[in-house]
């Protein structure tokens, strides 16, 4: 791909010279379970291309198809509650499985649902489109008949791509019992599919022998020939999928091949991504635990997700850890690249400004991208709301008394970011994140403080403003503490003891930025105290043992009341 223009462009371009004016963009799901962050990568993705094919000028419409005429292969973890209403079900349609929750009309629907939620609230606009209905609308039958007609040339080429000929073409719906793992097609007489079904494994059969007319719609194709067979009637000009499928002989192979071959038919523009994982592991709503994606707004705004995966290579994989410092650092960049945008450029990056400017471009379609956002970096936003008693009010009071709000609209997307934050902080955000302001020292402050310590970071403050850079802070620090041989540990030690009565804690230069430079200095006040009355105590100390000197053995209880 050309490394200057975004990818959602490159494939667009492609699309448009092997098709033409008119297209089609297609993904498909199929809903067994929630519908996470890891199945939205797919979606996502269509709809970037849909509009950069758009913006060329050209037709384009994005289609998702629900594939709820799967059956359930497994119950998913998160529903163990409800494991023994669903077992009976195993095999089943997922469109004739009744919801567990009795809120919709069957099981692929409650999950639909939440698909249809999360796109919605992506801004994302997508058409969506049942498998069930496709084939009670009979757009599959004459697939059917292509691929029993071409049977022999089918069969050497799944044997060539994949290394073994499908063992069955369809899966039936048995008429007795209704599952459809549990049967197998014994032959297929003009429009007659005949079956018998029986257990296997997990799946409970009936040991029904039947059969049904191929007009009937009661049989669904084996995934690698439905998926060319749609491209086909639906005349989808783009699909991409996981990279998974296009592993050496994999779908996306046969699907090719297929096209070619037996459809005697161009394939669509198939491009492969990477996957969202969590903690470097590939989301599985089966293993439960995964985070829907009807829900991402809770964590993170919604156009600072979409930028996470328009900012991405496409074939990369995603690592999405709200636990971790990569999470505080996505919203750094997301508001560096809306600067970018806006024609506020960063040293050293000119290269990436087209890549960004089209990420951002694409994750705000649907949100106000006028302003240019709050110069404030996540762990300083997130220091400053700790430091003000988590409350937005005085934080925001705090932000605009340093110059930090350039307009109104900025001001109010922080009040929102806030409530974000305040959610993160209290679920997620490492311990070295929190901090717990002390309103004094503790009693022991003057184990970690002495002159040196002092004098570095006094002499350092006097020189600094609140309109300064951390980065500057640090320089100065480094440079009076190499002088002077004080190490790092010892005098970052010395302040984060000072103010929230740790030996460590978040980033220093910036919880000094954070507190307010005039702030930490009062503080320094406190330690010069402490030592000006050490002083005294101790002399005091001093006078007193000279005045008992002349004691050969003074009593106990006397050097105890001067201790």
């Amino acid at each position: 791909m050309d490394k200057y223009l975004h990818w959602s462009t490159v494939i667009a371009n492609k699309a448009i010279s092997q098709y033409g004016d008119n297209h089609i963009i297609c993904s498909g799901w199929s809903p067994s379970g929630v519908y996470h962050i890891g199945n939205s990568k797919e979606a996502v993705t269509c709809h970037a291309i849909n509009m950069a094919i758009k913006n060329s000028g050209f037709a384009s419409k994005f289609i998702l198809v629900l594939d709820d005429f799967d059956p359930l292969d497994k119950i998913p973890k998160d529903l163990g509650e409800y494991s023994k209403n669903l077992r009976p079900y195993l095999g089943h349609p997922l469109n004739r499985i009744p919801d567990f929750s009795g809120q919709f009309d069957s099981y692929a629907e409650y999950f639909s649902n939440g698909a249809k939620e999360a796109l919605s609230s992506f801004g994302i606009e997508v058409e969506f489109i049942k498998a069930s209905k496709l084939y009670e609308d009979g757009l599959y039958d004459e697939f059917l008949e292509i691929y029993l007609n071409k049977n022999e040339e089918l069969d050497i080429l799944f044997e060539t791509i994949s290394g073994s000929k499908l063992d069955s073409y369809i899966s039936i719906i048995c008429q007795n019992c209704g599952n459809m793992k549990t049967t197998t097609c014994t032959k297929i007489l003009s429009n007659v599919i005949h079956y018998q079904c029986s257990s296997k494994g997990m799946y409970r059969g009936c040991e029904f022998e039947g059969e049904i007319l191929i007009d009937s719609h009661e049989w669904k194709l084996k995934w690698r020939l439905d998926w060319p067979a749609r491209q086909t009637f639906l005349n989808v000009t783009v699909e991409p999928s996981g990279k998974d499928h296009s592993v050496s002989g994999g779908s996306v192979d046969t699907s090719l091949a297929i096209h070619e071959k037996i459809l005697n038919r161009p394939p669509p523009v198939l491009e492969k991504f990477g996957f969202i994982t969590i903690k470097g592991l590939k989301i599985s709503s089966s293993k439960g635990g995964a985070l829907p994606a009807n829900q991402i707004h809770q964590i993170i705004p919604i156009p600072a997700y979409l930028f996470l995966i328009y900012r991405s290579d496409l074939m990369k994989d995603i690592n999405f850890n709200p636990a971790s410092a990569e999470y505080g650092k996505l919203f750094d960049e997301y508001d560096d690249a809306r600067r970018m945008s806006k024609g506020i450029n960063f040293e050293n990056r000119k290269s990436e400004v087209s890549k960004l400017s089209t990420a951002v471009l694409l994750a705000m379609h649907n949100h106000n991208n006028d302003f240019i956002p709050a110069s404030v970096k996540f762990e300083e936003l997130a220091l400053i709301y700790q430091i003000s008693l988590r409350s937005p009010s005085l934080t925001i009071d705090k932000l605009d008394y340093m110059n930090k709000l350039p307009n109104s609209d900025s001001k109010i997307e922080l009040e929102n970011r806030l409530k974000l934050i305040d959610h993160w902080l209290s679920n997620f955000a490492p311990s070295n994140f929190l901090v717990n302001f002390l309103d004094e020292p503790n009693s022991d402050i003057l184990n970690y403080w002495d002159d040196e310590i002092y004098d570095l970071w006094s002499s350092t403050l006097i020189g600094l403003n609140q309109n300064d850079s951390p980065q500057k802070l640090v320089n100065i620090l480094r440079e009076k503490a190499k002088i002077n041989e004080i190490p790092p540990s010892k005098y970052f030690s010395a302040f984060y003891q000072l103010v929230i009565g740790n030996s460590k804690g978040p980033n220093a230069a910036n919880l000094v930025f954070a507190i307010g430079i005039d702030q930490v200095v009062k503080r320094l006040d406190v330690i010069k105290n402490f030592n000006i009355k050490l002083g005294e105590l101790t002399q005091n100390r001093k006078t007193i043992y000279d005045q008992i000197s002349y004691l050969k053995n003074p009593s106990n209880d006397i050097v105890n009341i001067i201790n």
